[in-house]
Formats: C-alpha cells, structure tokens, sequence
C-alpha cells in the first residue's frame, strides 16, 4: 500500500480527519488532545497521507526558532499502523526543516523506537527552554514530564 500513499500539505479540508486521528491517540494517553480551533490555526503546519481520498496519518512541523523545528502531532490511523505511514509523515517533515534551512529537529515523544529507527538520537528535554515547549504549558503532566526527546541533526 505504500506506493499507493500522497503525502501532501494539509488544507482545511483535512482538519475533522487530523482531529479525529490526533483524538484516538490523545484518547489513549499517547499524545495531547488539540481542539479543532488548534488544528485549524495551525493546518498551514500540518502533512497528511492520503491514499484513495481517504487521509490516514497527520503530522505537523512546527518551527521554533531559526535552527530548530518540533515534530508535534504525529498519528496515524490504528488499521494502518506498521505500513510505513509514520515514517512517510517524519520524512516529509525532514525534507521541508531541510528546505527550510532548519539545522535540527526534535520530537517529544513515547515512541522511542520509532524514532531511534529514523536515526534520531535520544536527547536532554534539558537542551529545549520551557519558553520553547509551546504546547507543554497545556499538558497535566507538565512538572512530571514522562515523554523522551529525540533530537535528529539535519
């Protein structure tokens, strides 16, 4: 199925679908829930993988300063999970940091191996500045953090 997938920018078209699929992981504890007026302001953010009009993954790449973007948002539908679907989404997040000069790209996440799978390194939540950790200041687990950072150089 995986030569059948488009991964493209998100429109707002997309923003129920990114909504559900961040929910059904957010749901389980994986992820922070987003409100559909937080995926809206933010969908010019946002990669979709499509595959026969039906959207199965999201991510976002939110840059935070000039040398550096977070991979946020990160979900792929649970009946397609092991197709290659995630690491389609974190590519197309490496190929736009790359066109957007962007030296390093971090992830917190609980996903570990997935990302040691795409050669990002485990890293200090130390070397990111709360003042970076937009969305961090929303979560209830803020002081007692158990996501793990990777951080990939690009």
């Amino acid at each position: 199925m995986e030569n059948n997938i488009i991964i493209r920018r998100a429109t707002v078209l997309d923003a129920d679908r990114i909504h559900q699929l961040i929910k059904s992981h957010s749901d389980k504890g994986l992820m922070l829930p987003k409100t559909p007026y937080k995926i809206f302001s933010n969908i010019q953010k946002f990669f979709v993988a499509e595959h026969d009009g039906e959207v199965l993954g999201c991510v976002a790449l939110a840059v935070l300063w000039s040398d550096c973007a977070e991979i946020t948002s990160l979900a792929v539908d649970a009946d397609h999970f092991g197709q290659g679907i995630g690491r389609m989404l974190v590519s197309e997040c490496i190929a736009d940091a790359k066109r957007l000069k962007i030296g390093k790209i971090f992830a917190l996440t609980y996903q570990e191996a997935f990302f040691e799978k795409l050669g990002f390194l485990k890293s200090s939540k130390d070397m990111f500045p709360r003042k970076l950790w937009r969305e961090c200041l929303e979560c209830p687990k803020l002081e007692v953090c158990d996501e793990k950072a990777y951080m990939l150089d690009i």
